[in-house]
């Protein structure tokens, strides 16, 4: 087994992760080291058979890795469980949250340790079932595991996995040395004219299906999801990240989009323009999307332009520049796309994230988050 120096605020939650009785969640900024803690909590209690919980393949593919090394395994002796398949005693478990939940009773029965990581998706109805069974210990992570406007941590993470007893802020992690000083620079711009008033339109006719028919009414989520796509396609946002991504010409680059059009788009200008760029998204097959990250890790290609598929699980600290081109209205994913930026790696001292905004929802929410990071985080703001 190799042995790893744990960080003092691993050291201080494992602790009490054992004075409860082995249950807890616990919450830590991305990158914070979470993985290597929940491997340490593996080593303290010494189970035999551990099922590990994750929400995407990547995230799957980074544990499998990680657990391989930290235990001096082989990739084979690890298990992947697939959709069909069960827990096999005597070894680490892993599993994506959509096959965990379809795992029955009948197939849980030899005790085992329960790990949910990013363990806040767990708690959704479709997922739930995932916390199912009686583990003989729990451990949830999670950089935000209470959900917006949802029960969920209250009524089934904590029932299931324990209370939150310990938290790993941006602060903290500053201080460790565990992340990089970083700039938030939160730059305005103008929506399109046109755009604009189909923006203002859309949002009247939300107020009004609100007022009527409720906030989940599926004619109020249909109005919502035609303004944040009105909003994200803007032309003006499109042209402020290729500006941006030229200022920035040689620097490791991610650039986060919610519209896989818009993506398809930044990186075929990118690389006209003779900038390495490759596209990360849903709509690419398994191979093309491992061929790409591959590209950037070593450094082929500059910029990587990704839709939501990269928020989680996705570690190449060498990333200097982050451009949050447009993104929606939650503060989980906001925090996951810091963390995928703010990584310490040897001769990187910095870093810089840009975030593009046009409306006052946007501006609202930068300006509570800079509040949040006084002390932590430079923070400019700029017209375009």
């Amino acid at each position: 087994m190799t042995e790893f120096a744990l960080r003092a605020w691993q050291r201080e939650a494992l602790t009490l992760w054992k004075s409860a009785s082995h249950r807890g969640i616990v919450e830590v900024v991305t990158g914070g080291g979470k993985t290597v803690f929940a491997l340490s909590c593996i080593k303290e209690l010494g189970a035999d058979t551990t099922l590990v919980v994750v929400p995407t393949v990547a995230l799957l593919d980074q544990w499998w890795e990680e657990a391989a090394a930290f235990f001096d395994l082989s990739l084979d002796e690890i298990n992947i469980i697939s959709s069909a398949g069960n827990i096999r005693p005597g070894t680490i478990n892993l599993a994506v949250l959509n096959t965990a939940s379809k795992i029955t009773p009948d197939r849980r029965k030899a005790p085992y340790f329960l790990i949910v990581d990013e363990c806040h998706k767990a708690a959704s109805e479709k997922f739930r079932t995932a916390l199912d069974g009686t583990p003989i210990a729990t451990l949830g992570l999670s950089a935000t595991p209470d959900r917006p406007y949802d029960e969920g941590l209250s009524e089934v993470l904590i029932p299931k996995l324990g209370d939150i007893i310990y938290s790993y802020t941006y602060k903290d992690a500053l201080r460790d040395k565990v992340i990089v000083p970083f700039e938030l620079k939160n730059i305005v711009f103008e929506l399109e004219p046109e755009r604009q008033a189909d923006y203002n339109k859309l949002t009247k006719a939300i107020a009004r299906s609100m007022s009527h028919n409720g906030a989940d009414d599926e004619k109020t989520i249909a109005l919502l999801l035609r303004r944040a796509r009105v909003m994200n396609l803007s032309i003006n946002r499109i042209r402020l990240t290729l500006r941006l991504i030229r200022a920035h010409k040689g620097a490791r680059t991610i650039v986060f989009h919610e519209d896989i059009e818009a993506c398809d788009v930044i990186q075929e200008i990118l690389n006209e323009a003779g900038i390495r760029a490759g596209v990360y998204h849903s709509k690419l097959k398994l191979r093309q999307r491992a061929e790409v990250l591959a590209a950037y890790r070593h450094g082929e290609i500059d910029v990587l332009v990704t839709c939501r598929a990269l928020d989680e699980g996705f570690n190449v600290p060498e990333t200097e520049i982050g451009i949050i081109a447009a993104s929606t209205a939650t503060r989980r994913q906001r925090i996951q796309r810091l963390g995928r930026v703010l990584r310490p790696v040897k001769g990187k001292d910095s870093a810089i994230i840009y975030s593009l905004v046009a409306t006052e929802p946007e501006i609202k929410r930068l300006r509570e988050e800079e509040a949040e990071l006084e002390g932590v985080a430079e923070v400019t703001w700029a017209q375009a």
